[in-house]
């Protein structure tokens, strides 16, 4: 279903006809069009040279004249209509604030209940994730968490509560062999050595120099000894001769989930930056799965909104690759008819976080058992 249509009165209306004003929500959108952005070049030149034709309800045009209001390309106002309907104006506004900011405690260096005590005392207070037992976002920041002691000294690290989910579906175990795909800035390869017991290996890879030095720091100071960190594109792990028990891969992605610290991507993004990041994330995928023990565990995720980067990703992996989709218990079921693209119902398994239901990012997450 396409959102916006093109009807013949439409087509000739003439641009010099002023609209009527008055009080109803069709027609303040009018005399917004009209008054703020007359250029053809914008996103709402184009709703009013075609919008006529439409029937929509006042709630309807109400959420529109919001997404453009908040600076969404026409591309990308009419995907999330089509997606989501009168919800992706409620997802649109839950990006618009910041995240609560969250932390997960660092059991290598310190027990949870021994931190959570001490952050107490200071004026600390703060609510569980729920999916990730050592995480917390706070309620109460008297001055800023990373200039305590115990930030410094690295008994917690800032992560974002949906990043914690990935290593937490993951679930590695003390002495197995596992990779982090793109790992940078270390947040997740953290969780992975502590869920782990700093045993066994991690093998982190990724391309940014600066940023593995980030990497290195971080791991530093939280005590991390079992991850060699790998200057090199996670494309050729083959080289090292290893058959990994797990591998997370966080795909590179368009990142349109994080519009709360990103706002521009709300207009710079394209089509070709879906289509790169996709024939990016299968190839990885491939060479993930390519590298990775029968039996073994893959969990694939972004902070990507797109279906492309998402649904359409797994669906492509479970045609291609003899895989199977394990069930995940936290976030909403992945979306299985996105843009009237009908998919398996397997995909119901992966799962998404939304910022107006969960606070979050957007999120997505899928984990794979190679047979």
């Amino acid at each position: 279903m396409r959102l916006l249509t093109t009807s013949s009165t439409a087509r000739t209306a003439s641009s010099s006809t002023r609209p009527r004003t008055g009080s109803t929500p069709r027609r303040r959108l009018w005399l917004w069009l009209w008054v703020e952005l007359r250029s053809e070049l914008s996103f709402p030149y184009y709703l009013r040279k075609r919008a006529k034709s439409l029937k929509f309800s006042a709630q309807t045009l109400f959420m529109l004249e919001r997404l453009f209001s908040l600076g969404y390309s026409k591309t990308f106002a009419e995907r999330y209509y089509q997606l989501w309907g009168e919800r992706a104006l409620a997802i649109a506004e839950a990006m618009e604030k910041p995240l609560p900011r969250c932390f997960r405690v660092n059991t290598l260096r310190v027990e949870i209940p021994t931190l959570t005590k001490l952050l107490n005392k200071k004026g600390f207070q703060f609510r569980r994730v729920p999916w990730a037992r050592e995480g917390f976002c706070l309620t109460r920041e008297p001055f800023s968490i990373t200039s305590t002691p115990e930030y410094l000294s690295g008994l917690l690290y800032i992560q974002e509560a949906s990043s914690m989910y990935p290593p937490v579906a993951l679930d590695p175990k003390p002495g197995e062999i596992v990779a982090d795909m793109a790992a940078a800035p270390g947040g997740k390869t953290s969780y992975l050595a502590q869920l782990m017991k700093n045993e066994g290996i991690i093998y982190a890879f990724d391309v940014g120099e600066e940023r593995l030095k980030e990497t290195r720091l971080n791991l530093s100071r939280l005590g991390i000894t079992n991850t060699i960190l790998i200057h090199k594109s996670s494309l050729h792990m083959g080289e090292l001769g290893i058959e990994f028990d797990k591998i997370l891969l966080d795909a590179p992605c368009t990142g349109s989930g994080t519009i709360h610290k990103n706002p521009e991507r709300k207009s710079n993004r394209t089509m070709e930056d879906i289509k790169f990041c996709q024939g990016l994330q299968m190839q990885m995928i491939k060479v993930a799965l390519e590298n990775l023990k029968p039996g073994g565990i893959l969990v694939y995720s972004t902070c990507s909104l797109e279906p492309e980067e998402n649904e359409f990703v797994i669906q492509w992996t479970l045609d291609s690759f003899d895989v199977e989709l394990l069930p995940l218990r936290y976030g909403e079921p992945a979306l299985i008819k996105p843009f009237g693209v009908k998919l398996s119902g397997e995909i119901k398994k992966a799962r998404r976080f939304y910022p107006d239901r969960h606070g979050t990012s957007g999120f997505f997450v899928a984990k794979l058992r190679k047979l």
